[in-house]
């Protein structure tokens, strides 16, 4: 391990390179931000990676996600990662877990000696039985708002959840973690204000039709949901070592 990772040990030494091998990051969901957390954490030198999702690979993901290649359309997005994870860092154990993140099966997919929960869900329920299940075991977790819409990744910042601004997904995530009672939770969110999404339909009139406005599915970059994840990882390496600011 200490070859593969000499250019990180050269920073935090053998001490922290054995913390970091010593402790188990659950991820929740692999998409453009999920994923490309799972290859800091692969290649930063986490032991144990528990990574969750019910997805499989396909095209429209080639333009932002880690783990989406040609290769890989149609593969569960688990053995996709794992798959990938034993070509970066084979001293990581990758535990896949294909399912789908519910509010009743929380406790059964998320282990309780989790060091810390990165939550890359899209879906509010599950993203909220995930901060409520962490907060109630005392599993710290780091939650991804929206980066669809979005075109400036230096835009996105790290910070409590009663900071944000400009972005949707969080005004309804702080209304309804208020009614559960979580008052503080630590986020990646963007200050930069959505764009409104254009729709294209390639059957009508040729390829660039524009049509209405498509409201349900966000766009998004190749680079902004990639630099959220890796911040996301970054803040829970930098946890485990013990030297976040």
């Amino acid at each position: 391990m200490k070859q593969e990772l000499q250019r990180t040990r050269m920073l935090i030494g053998d001490e922290g390179l054995d913390r970091l091998m010593d402790s188990k990051v659950c991820l929740l969901g692999l998409g453009g931000v999920g994923g490309a957390a799972f290859e800091a954490l692969v290649r930063g030198g986490v032991g144990i990676v528990v990574a969750i999702d019910n997805d499989i690979v396909t095209i429209s993901n080639l333009n932002r996600q880690t783990i989406a290649t040609y290769s890989t359309i149609g593969k569960p997005k688990v053995i996709a990662a794992l798959e990938r994870a034993e070509d970066m860092n084979r001293h990581c154990q990758v535990i896949p877990v294909e399912a789908f993140l519910t509010p009743e099966n929380m406790g059964e997919l998320i282990p309780e000696d989790t060091d810390y929960v990165i939550d890359a869900i899209d879906t509010v329920s599950a993203k909220l039985a995930a901060i409520e299940f962490c907060k109630s075991k005392g599993i710290r977790i780091i939650s991804a708002m929206g980066t669809g819409n979005k075109l400036d990744p230096s835009m996105l910042k790290v910070m409590d959840i009663n900071e944000t601004s400009m972005c949707p997904l969080a005004k309804v995530m702080r209304r309804e973690l208020k009614k559960r009672g979580v008052t503080s939770l630590k986020v990646v969110a963007s200050l930069e204000k959505p764009m409104e999404p254009r729709s294209f339909d390639e059957d009508l009139d040729g390829p660039s039709s524009l049509l209405k406005s498509k409201r349900r599915t966000p766009g998004s970059t190749s680079f902004v949901p990639p630099v959220a994840g890796m911040l996301m990882a970054s803040v829970v390496i930098r946890e485990l070592l013990g030297i976040y600011e």
